[in-house]
């Protein structure tokens, strides 16, 4: 027999309350910190993919105006350089010196910069010793440490190539008196860079030895040239002997003391010493607060001197036409990294001839280039390229001043802003920069029948290495 029994089971409504975990406050506070980590992780993993990829592919810079140079270059690949380990460390200066957005960085980093330090009194202290390394304030100059040589643009540092000067003698200078307002204030070092009062000040240190070894170049230029050439030596101050802190302690040399030296030692050639000339305007725009170069006012107050030493007439400054350039901040900002420069621009002021003149442009080998102005448009911090457009190449002025000489000017950088106020003194003036120059210097005077000789340079070339260049041309 069959018997159907109903499902009972089916019909019971089982409803069971299953414990669920307790978590912990230590526990929750792991599980954020796991999920916090994650996203950590994400946004860094994104950051550094964004800036690896701006790295890799954004606009590298080809020249830095701050610094006044051309960046490195990614270097030609070559068997050579490969097994030297030259090649790679070729790329790696590429992309360590053009970095995308340089500019930007560098002024940022001056400005966190400028928040560092201890403010002791109105003055800023950024270490306890405020001398170069390896100097205190009661010993001479480092004489091992480079002295820069000067050089414009396109430049290379500060004054250009470090010079390694040899068997060097120098002097401390002997503090003058310290006005009321000063006392106390000592500037601070900024990349061995002296800025006091808005103004970076290249730190001279000089060699007295090396001042004899110009002198005694000159002397063989006036040898070669004989009695029919007159030879100047004008070895221009830098803005250290008119605007060093009297209050600091940081040793640096004399250049007042080597002029003197280079005079000693100089036969049969004038010297043009323009120290005292520039000191009586010191208080006038005469250097750059923001360049390593002075300004075309002091260049005027020195070539008054040269041609008085000359012979030559001379126009008052109130004769050129002043042109005034607003904003201007130079290299020293690039090298120094104070953004006090920066922040503090200064007037470029520059002074254009009325009288009539030609200016032709020619290669270090004198070979035809083309007929241009005399003080040309530059920009930024290469704005003292105004004159002449910068140094690597020769360059001729044919004016219409009276009578019938003809000026050579071997110089550096320093020399280039000269030439304005010489074009109503001599007929001819030719512009040789003893870096960049390719023939025999005494085949090539003579050839165009030179009547004076002006050595034009800063001290720092003078008694640097610079100098060596003039004996190259000697030779060559």
């Amino acid at each position: 027999m069959k018997f159907d029994f109903p499902n009972e089971i089916e019909k019971i409504d089982i409803d069971v309350d299953i414990p669920q975990p307790v978590i912990t406050i230590e526990e929750k506070h792991e599980i954020l910190l796991k999920r916090f980590n994650k996203i950590n992780i994400w946004i860094f993993s994104v950051l550094m993919a964004s800036a690896s990829a701006f790295m890799l592919f954004g606009k590298r810079p080809t020249v830095s105006e701050t610094e006044n140079r051309t960046l490195a270059k990614f270097p030609e690949f070559s068997k050579e350089g490969l097994l030297d380990g030259s090649y790679t460390d070729g790329i790696s200066e590429f992309f360590n010196d053009t970095v995308p957005l340089r500019k930007n960085f560098k002024d940022m980093a001056a400005s966190l910069k400028s928040y560092s330090g201890l403010e002791l009194d109105g003055i800023k202290v950024y270490t306890i010793n405020n001398n170069p390394a390896g100097s205190s304030g009661n010993k001479k100059p480092d004489q091992s440490k480079p002295a820069p040589a000067e050089t414009t643009t396109p430049v290379t540092s500060v004054s250009g190539a470090a010079t390694e000067a040899t068997q060097i003698t120098t002097t401390v200078t002997t503090p003058a008196p310290i006005p009321e307002d000063d006392i106390g204030d000592a500037g601070e070092l900024s990349n061995n860079i002296m800025i006091y009062k808005n103004r970076g000040i290249p730190i001279y240190y000089g060699s007295l030895a090396n001042g004899v070894e110009y002198a005694s170049i000159v002397n063989e230029y006036k040898a070669q040239l004989g009695e029919s050439v007159n030879v100047y030596s004008m070895v221009c101050p830098t803005a250290m002997s008119f605007y060093w802190p009297a209050s600091s302690d940081v040793s640096h040399g004399d250049e007042a003391e080597n002029l003197e030296n280079i005079k000693n030692h100089l036969s049969g050639v004038v010297d043009v010493n323009t120290i005292e000339a520039l000191r009586a305007h010191r208080s006038e725009p005469i250097y750059s607060r923001t360049d390593h170069h002075w300004q075309a006012r002091g260049a005027y107050y020195a070539a008054s001197v040269f041609a008085e030493k000359a012979g030559v007439p001379y126009a008052d400054l109130s004769e050129y036409e002043e042109v005034s350039v607003p904003g201007y901040v130079g290299t020293l900002y690039g090298y120094s990294g104070a953004a006090v420069l920066n922040d503090n621009p200064e007037d470029f002021v520059f002074y254009r001839p009325r009288n009539s003149y030609t200016t032709r442009y020619y290669t270090t080998s004198f070979e035809y280039q083309y007929e241009g102005a005399l003080l040309v448009e530059a920009y930024g911090s290469a704005l003292y390229c105004t004159f002449m457009g910068g140094d690597e190449k020769i360059v001729h002025v044919e004016t219409d001043a009276p009578g019938d000489r003809t000026l050579f000017i071997i110089k550096d950088s320093y020399g280039n802003a000269l030439v304005p106020f010489l074009t109503g003194s001599f007929k001819n003036i030719y512009v040789v920069d003893m870096r960049y120059f390719d023939l025999n210097i005494i085949s090539f005077m003579k050839e165009h029948n030179a009547t004076d000789l002006l050595f034009a340079m800063n001290t720092f070339s003078a008694t640097g290495s610079n100098f060596y260049n003039l004996q190259n041309l000697l030779y060559q």
